[in-house]
């Protein structure tokens, strides 16, 4: 009698944390990207002003290293630091590898802040040749709730513009 509660209490255990890690799976976000540029081109795009300014947003500031910021405003007549400005936080990064970061302010009126607080992305680079670079993007940190569910399809949409920038900046060279 002990045997079978000891493997049935075995059997629930290993379905509630099956159910947890499917649940988290669930809730990543993962978009692969392939650039014709070489990886030292692509990583100066996300780790430098100049490259930043390519593709970002019309205005950019950066200070690429761990906890730096990319201050970003999609208004082109705003300024770095009004009410529209973007800053992300870095997170970590392992050069020409990976970059995390976090959105940690947010521009006025910006409909999904709750869900974004808790929203982080990790870029990470592979160099597929010379000339050639794939960045898969990972977002994390969505959950169901509807806030969430409408950030996730905000992000994978504006990651998809802003990559399409990445690639024609770049790959016009």
């Amino acid at each position: 009698m002990k045997q079978n509660i000891t493997a049935i209490l075995v059997f629930l255990t290993l379905i509630s944390f099956s159910a947890f890690f499917a649940k988290a799976d669930d809730s990543r976000v993962v978009q692969d990207f392939e650039i014709d540029a070489g990886i030292d081109e692509v990583w100066k795009a996300f780790t430098t002003q100049a490259g930043v300014q390519l593709w970002w947003a019309p205005l950019v500031e950066i200070d690429f290293g761990v906890g730096g910021t990319v201050r970003s405003n999609y208004n082109p007549k705003g300024t770095i630091g009004d009410a529209t400005t973007i800053e992300n936080t870095i997170l970590t990064f392992d050069p020409k590898r990976m970059i995390s970061i976090r959105p940690t302010k947010f521009p006025a009126g910006f409909p999904f802040v709750e869900a974004a607080k808790k929203q982080w992305s990790i870029f990470y680079f592979q160099k597929l040749s010379a000339t050639r670079t794939k960045v898969t993007l990972v977002g994390l940190g969505y959950t169901n709730d509807d806030q969430s569910k409408k950030l996730r399809e905000f992000f994978i949409a504006g990651n998809k513009f802003s990559i399409a920038k990445l690639k024609a900046a770049l790959e016009k060279k």
